[in-house]
């Protein structure tokens, strides 16, 4: 049973066994039981459905379940207090209207007795709730440190590959009589991705600050290699710098687009990376130069971009996305989708 099943039916005959359960409250309390006594109880379960429904929803858009606990239990507790105020209100306002209500009802005791045991029942579905995706959240994550521990080589030959670091020391080796400055720095950017890609296996996120440096210490040394015939460019929005991703992503998504599209283009071509904000997500996109056939190259062959998608799936699950395209005759677009998570944490 998938999770979105398991949700209707606990939802679903959780509150038609608590209204069951109050209706024979009322049957019992009552002298003379009349089923339109039961009417205020079961509407009161139905918008019970109704408003923790809503509050699932309005959880999810909100990213609560990736909140820390000191964010997300003052968020918790104010919405629960307003909805155990606002279904008491719709349970008096059917006994008015049904010419049931009493005084009584809004008496200070009354009003408290009440409210708290609706506040009760919310937190009880708040614990079940939570603890619920808690619990599959950890099932997530070691679900990943056996796939990381499986994927461990493949993804450090499909990272930096042998064919990248041969090219990258041929391109070195002709600098080192005639440009020492430029090959001394060519060893340090391969340097640093080699320190990255050693790395990647030791760490489940990264800042996309990080990743860009990465990108940009590539991007120099196939610089040397292509010289002209590959230009660059970035459009990074303010803000997106901190954002959480997988280690070597861009990189690996950057290198598939000049493996499989610029490389083989005479003239050559280009590569844009591109950040932005977007409801409670990081849309990045990678522009490269070329043609993109779904049924090869990017999509059938590339280990680095199947582990890529695998991570990306296993770390923030249906949150996150990974699409290729063409988008035009002549450019190939990368779209990842990235959640937004506070300070990395899932």
């Amino acid at each position: 049973m998938n999770k979105q099943r398991l949700y209707w039916l606990l939802q679903i005959s959780g509150w038609t066994i608590y209204a069951g359960i109050n209706v024979l409250g009322v049957s019992a309390q009552a002298s003379h039981f009349t089923p339109i006594m039961a009417v205020p109880v079961v509407t009161e379960a139905f918008f019970f459905f109704l408003i923790t429904h809503y509050y699932r929803h309005l959880g999810k858009k909100k990213g609560w379940l990736y909140q820390s606990t000191n964010r997300l239990v003052p968020k918790v507790l104010v919405s629960i207090f307003f909805m155990a105020v606002l279904v008491y209100l719709v349970r008096v306002g059917v006994s008015f209207v049904l010419q049931l209500y009493s005084t009584e009802m809004l008496h200070w005791v009354n009003l408290l007795g009440n409210i708290t045991a609706n506040i009760i029942v919310l937190v009880i579905w708040s614990s079940i709730y939570f603890a619920f995706h808690y619990f599959e959240k950890n099932t997530q994550s070691l679900k990943y440190e056996v796939a990381m521990n499986e994927m461990k080589l493949n993804q450090l030959k499909s990272q930096v590959n042998p064919h990248f670091i041969f090219n990258a020391l041929n391109s070195i080796r002709a600098l080192v009589d005639e440009e020492p400055a430029k090959a001394k720095k060519a060893i340090n950017n391969l340097s640093n991705i080699l320190r990255s890609s050693l790395v990647m296996d030791k760490k489940k996120l990264t800042s996309l600050k990080e990743e860009l440096a990465t990108t940009r210490d590539y991007l120099a040394l196939e610089s040397i290699r292509f010289e002209e015939r590959l230009q660059t460019e970035f459009d990074i929005q303010p803000g997106t710098e901190n954002v959480q991703v997988p280690p070597m992503m861009v990189q690996t998504l950057v290198e598939n687009g000049i493996k499989h599209g610029i490389s083989r283009l005479k003239e050559g071509g280009k590569v844009s990376v591109k950040a932005r904000l977007n409801s409670h997500a990081m849309l990045l996109e990678i522009r490269n130069s070329g043609q993109y056939n779904q049924h090869g190259g990017l999509n059938g062959t590339g280990q680095g971009l199947r582990n890529t998608r695998q991570r990306l799936q296993l770390i923030f699950g249906k949150a996150a996305s990974l699409e290729i395209r063409n988008e035009n005759e002549q450019t190939v677009l990368t779209t990842v989708r990235v959640p937004l998570y506070e300070n990395g944490k899932l």
